[in-house]
């Protein structure tokens, strides 16, 4: 009997050892698993992003933006008239204005920042019957009002259209003469010419990235999401896209080329005293948050160029974990930030990203 109990306490010292090295190991696992995620996540977002970004300002055979004029019909007019401060030019589509005057054709801004909280995004209408996402906005969802920022890019699509679409905003491109190049929708008015060896149509593509409150399936769970102009319904339209459920945070700093390289405060050369460089190389020479207006035309700025743009993310994992506490201060971009509450149970990741616009303008 002796020897029993003795043997029957060993075994059980054995099992309970085996269990406790099997629980630490699921739970060593379940851990490894999230942060995997929470990387493989922000791997996947940047992976849209960054090309989005590196081709902001490709408009095709050129990066300038006054080489293109809007044409409806007969009537042409200059893209120095179709910027977001200027009247909503005539033929335009309503989803060319659907986020404020001329959003989707200002093509002088490549890329554009602003805080959810004042920037255009603000004013765009949820998503209708016309967009991808017809009904509720996803159980009640809003643009997240907590300081996170916006990122708009302005693009032509890489591939050419066969032929004008009533369902896009369009470029109509002349690789021979530049400066007779057309935005235009086939809604109003036919493609301004022949499509040929070398005249082409391409589709005008605007995207904002923002977070909302909700992803489609979850309430109270921020989401990266997107607007798109680039739809191919009956007529051009916005629609929103999630793109990655659990970004609690999205930051973007611009990184600037402001013609000041020569180590002395002030533009470095402006021989025709109009406040604007007459001179950029695509250096970085000061980077600033959203809405600077160093990026706004003179009196305001100095038509600063864009030559990359700093991306930060902060991902929240799936579910929370008891065992587990977050009191690490998050700052970056300007943002300080310290879970609280049941916050501090989540496990996140911070990543950030510099990217290079390859169609930033030069002199």
């Amino acid at each position: 009997m002796i020897e029993l109990l003795v043997g029957l306490a060993i075994g059980s010292f054995i099992i309970v050892g085996a269990v406790m090295v099997y629980a630490q190991t699921r739970n060593t696992y379940a851990i490894n698993e999230t942060q995997a995620r929470l990387q493989e996540n922000a791997r996947y977002a940047m992976a849209l992003l960054e090309p989005d970004l590196q081709l902001a300002g490709y408009y095709g055979y050129s990066n300038n933006s006054s080489d293109f004029r809007f044409k409806n019909g007969g009537a042409v007019t200059s893209v120095s008239s179709t910027e977001q401060g200027d009247p909503a030019v005539a033929g335009l589509p309503a989803a060319g204005s659907a986020c404020g005057n001329n959003f989707a054709v200002d093509l002088l801004m490549s890329v554009q920042g602003s805080n959810s909280s004042s920037g255009p995004i603000a004013t765009c209408a949820p998503p209708t019957a016309a967009g991808m996402n017809a009904g509720a906005w996803y159980l009640g969802s809003t643009i997240a009002n907590m300081g996170t920022d916006t990122l708009t890019i302005r693009r032509a699509s890489t591939a050419d259209q066969p032929a004008s679409s009533a369902g896009y905003i369009q470029l109509y491109l002349n690789e021979l003469k530049r400066t007779n190049q057309y935005v235009f929708s086939a809604a109003p008015a036919a493609a301004p010419g022949p499509v040929d060896a070398t005249r082409k149509i391409r589709n005008l593509i605007v995207r904002t990235y923002y977070v909302a409150t909700n992803s489609r399936t979850r309430t109270a769970f921020p989401t990266l999401w997107r607007k798109s102009l680039d739809t191919d319904g009956a007529a051009p339209a916005v629609i929103d896209e999630e793109i990655l459920p659990g970004v609690e945070d999205f930051q973007v700093q611009f990184g600037l080329d402001t013609g000041d390289h020569d180590a002395t405060l002030g533009v470095d050369q402006d021989e025709d005293n109009n406040l604007v460089p007459d001179k950029t190389n695509g250096v970085v020479s000061r980077w600033v948050d959203p809405n600077s207006a160093l990026m706004s035309p003179p009196p305001a700025g100095i038509s600063a160029q864009v030559v990359a743009v700093r991306v930060w993310l902060r991902i929240r994992a799936d579910a929370s974990e008891v065992d587990y506490v977050d009191g690490k201060t998050y700052s970056y971009a300007g943002v300080s930030y310290t879970p609280a509450g049941t916050d501090t149970n989540v496990r996140r990741a911070l990543i950030s990203r510099t990217i290079y616009l390859r169609n930033a303008r030069t002199y």
